[in-house]
């Protein structure tokens, strides 16, 4: 007879890991109340790569399924970049729902074909190519709701990471536990909106993992998580530890400032939407225009945000328009009162004309 698998993570005594069931379900309850993640009887797309933080968040939406009435389905995508290592996830992944009864569908791209295609990073192109696919699933299911398994451990990973490239302090949150889900080149459908919801955000990935060997999920190991050379990878393989072993507990502490900041700026960017409408010249989903001597008049500060939120209406929050861009565009604008203009990522297009600061979505070529 086969020797049973250790349910031992390192790192954690053994009231931890007995105890981590309970944190992992107890955390996921209180993120889905306290960030209105999910409504009961609704209908949730999970996103699935096979590792442990994606298949501890669906095995515990599904033994909550039952009391809260969700809909579950899976949805894993395939990004053709590890070979057989990758469709041996994309099956395990099918597997894996099988046994829970779980729909699950699939999706394989050639990532490095479209990074090409598109001039863009493998990792952008991923990304863009995911998410879409994701849209494409909840659209065709009925659901408005795609929950991902970003962990706390994620949000602080993320949080550094925006640190070291030089971000606004809205980089400081990390990762929110409630997004829009935005496709660079519109939504998929115009039903409705759909969310990327996270309720593992108050998870640490100790707990995920523990929760794994505990229930025998046995995921995958993807190894290209182990590459240093990877900014994030060396984050949470060498940075992390390292902080952890000077300073104790960094990460509650890097957590609490994730924390502050998503609720600072959600006041900050309520009095930039306020700001932004009363100085407002024209809206339409392709074009939006302010006054530039009022926009000027704002301090700073209040400037990038309300160039900001006019952005996000043309873009959505997520895009790839960066702090460096937003300087840039202000720049022109205030030495500029007119015949002034500056391209942006994603197809946007700023122009100052007599004393007006247009921003506008050009046409795909």
């Amino acid at each position: 007879m086969p020797e049973a698998p250790s349910v031992i993570v390192e790192g954690l005594h053994e009231w931890e890991y007995i105890a981590a069931p309970e944190a992992v379900t107890h955390k996921v309850k209180e993120a889905i109340a306290k960030f209105n993640m999910l409504q009961p009887g609704e209908s949730v797309v999970v996103g699935v790569s096979g590792g442990p933080d994606s298949l501890t968040l669906l095995h515990t939406l599904w033994r909550l399924s039952g009391d809260f009435g969700w809909k579950i389905f899976a949805a894993h995508f395939n990004h053709g970049l590890r070979g057989e290592e990758a469709d041996e996830d994309e099956r395990f992944v099918k597997a894996f729902c099988e046994r829970l009864q779980i729909p699950c569908l699939s999706q394989k791209a050639d990532v490095k074909a479209l990074a090409r295609k598109q001039k863009l990073s493998i990792a952008q192109a991923g990304r863009r190519a995911r998410y879409r696919f994701f849209a494409e699933v909840a659209l065709k299911l009925g659901a408005s709701k795609v929950a991902l398994g970003h962990t706390a451990t994620d949000a602080i990973e993320t949080m550094l990471l925006n640190l070291f490239r030089g971000t606004g302090t809205d980089g400081l949150q990390g990762i929110p536990p409630v997004s829009p889900l935005t496709l660079v080149d519109g939504q998929v459908g115009n039903e409705r909106q759909i969310w990327l919801v996270r309720p593992l955000i108050l998870c640490w990935r100790s707990e995920t993992d523990a929760y794994a060997r505990v229930y025998r999920l046995q995921p995958r190991l993807d190894r290209s998580n182990l590459d240093t050379k990877i900014p994030r990878n060396w984050v949470r393989l060498e940075l992390l530890p390292l902080l952890r072993q000077r300073f104790g507990k960094v990460d509650e502490a890097l957590w609490r400032l994730c924390e502050l900041a998503r609720d600072e700026s959600a006041l900050l960017n309520q009095i930039a939407e306020e700001q932004l409408s009363r100085i407002l010249v024209h809206s339409d989903s392709k074009k939006i225009a302010v006054s530039r001597n009022e926009l000027l008049k704002a301090p700073k500060g209040l400037q990038r945000r309300i160039f900001r939120c006019m952005v996000e209406r043309m873009l959505g929050p997520l895009n790839e328009v960066s702090l460096e861009h937003v300087e840039e565009a202000l720049g022109i604008i205030e030495r500029h009162s007119t015949d002034a203009s500056y391209h942006l990522p994603q197809g946007l297009f700023m122009q100052v004309v007599k004393g007006v600061v247009w921003l506008m979505k050009l046409a795909a070529n």
